[in-house]
């Protein structure tokens, strides 16, 4: 790792460096999910520098890595020091069934605190959720009710009303194995959603593996687009190229073959994806988003530098140098 001097160094000249890679207009902020580094110690330093060192310019934290620093106010001192801003906050699930009240009511207050107590001491806009795991019982996506669509939109519409009296708006994350998955799921709850509440974070693996094309995905949904987390799959699951529709690969399976895979695996189209976002002049964050490494997928060392070599040469990254 390095030492405070050479990290100096290695932020030193960051804005000419941006200005000699950025496309004219762009307005994209590069980072990472923290999840990628938690096996990294100590923490939350450790976990900050490698994200510093590659070049990006914030990161999506968690709470148990904002309490690694003792205090949010400590979280905070420590991505100043490492010129880290912070892209999304990542809340956990959103509970939503009407039988348990009580459970509903402690999920839409527990996400209205973090945003109050976390992302916005913080400098963040964004919290972000995963809707729960549809679980055992619903192996397959589309099994919610119209019924069943309205409580959830009724309770996400509530934490993000909450959440924006803090400044900060509520993202939900369509997410393979959860309650949306599919295409489907995606417009019924978007149509019954608050737009001024309620916005996404768009996965371009978990769009894939869920029957969607990230691309067209961008054009249809861009008003409602916060954030977007990007990782590849195998092309076989690719639907423009291979026509798949979905529904992902289980969890089972995703635990024997990581589904997730490094850029260049041809299940996504990067360079298309991230120009529909330029066409529409987005504004907001991409961050990485992947697994922390499995054995035998490699070191960081050489995984970040080979997915910052990707993002700078193919996607004209503006990373930090």
């Amino acid at each position: 790792m390095l030492n405070r001097r050479e990290f100096l160094a290695t932020v030193a000249g960051v804005g000419a460096a941006i200005a000699a890679h950025a496309l004219p207009g762009d307005k994209f902020r590069w980072a990472c999910t923290s999840g990628m580094f938690s096996r990294l110690t100590p923490q939350p330093d450790a976990t900050l520098q490698t994200i510093a060192r590659y070049g990006f310019h914030g990161l999506e934290a968690t709470v148990q890595l904002a309490n690694s620093a003792g205090s949010v106010a400590k979280f905070k001192e420590a991505m100043n020091a490492h010129n880290l801003a912070l892209a999304t906050f990542w809340g956990g699930g959103v509970y939503w069934d009407p039988s348990n009240a009580a459970k509903v009511r402690a999920t839409i207050e527990d996400n209205i605190k973090l945003a109050r107590d976390y992302v916005a001491p913080c400098g963040g806009k964004y919290l972000k959720v995963n809707l729960t795991n549809r679980g055992d019982a619903h192996p397959a996506p589309n099994w919610m009710t119209p019924d069943h669509m309205r409580t959830l939109a009724t309770t996400l519409n509530e934490i993000g009303r909450g959440t924006l009296a803090s400044g900060v708006k509520l993202a939900f994350h369509p997410h393979a194995w959860t309650m949306v998955e599919s295409e489907n799921e995606v417009k019924q709850l978007m149509a019954l959603t608050d737009p001024a509440l309620v916005s996404m974070i768009a996965d371009t693996a978990h769009l894939t593996l869920g029957g969607m094309d990230p691309v067209k995905f961008v054009r249809e949904w861009y008003p409602r687009i916060a954030g977007v987390h990007l990782k590849d799959t195998e092309a076989k699951y690719s639907v423009a190229k291979a026509g798949w529709k979905g529904p992902a690969p289980s969890q089972e399976e995703h635990a024997r073959v990581n589904l997730y895979k490094n850029f260049g695996a041809g299940g996504v189209d990067f360079a298309g994806f991230i120009q529909a976002l330029r066409d529409k002049g987005y504004d907001s964050w991409v961050s990485l988003d992947f697994d922390p490494l499995r054995p035998g997928e490699g070191e960081i060392e050489g995984t970040m530098s080979l997915r910052r070599k990707y993002l700078m040469e193919n996607l004209k990254a503006t990373l930090r140098s």
